[in-house]
């Protein structure tokens, strides 16, 4: 795959990643973890500058995606 190539993003991961983007999350890593377990087909890995930063990135996730009509099942921690 060429370097600058984003792969295929599901409108769910599209929105989360921007989210977090909006926030300035750090190292935001999108894993297809489709063929590994039948729990998830994605995960998304990022990190934030401080424990505040960080819940607001959850909650910034979470805001977006029941505005856009997803219901989280859960948030922890």
């Amino acid at each position: 795959m060429p370097r600058n190539t984003k792969p295929k993003m599901d409108p769910l991961t599209k929105l989360a990643v921007n989210a977090l983007e909006d926030l300035k999350g750090q190292n935001i890593t999108v894993l297809d973890v489709m063929k590994l377990t039948t729990v998830t087909d994605t995960m998304i890995i990022c990190t934030g500058t401080s424990n505040r930063h960080v819940k607001s990135l959850a909650q910034n996730v979470a805001g977006d995606a029941k505005h856009a009509g997803y219901q989280p099942l859960g948030i922890e921690g």
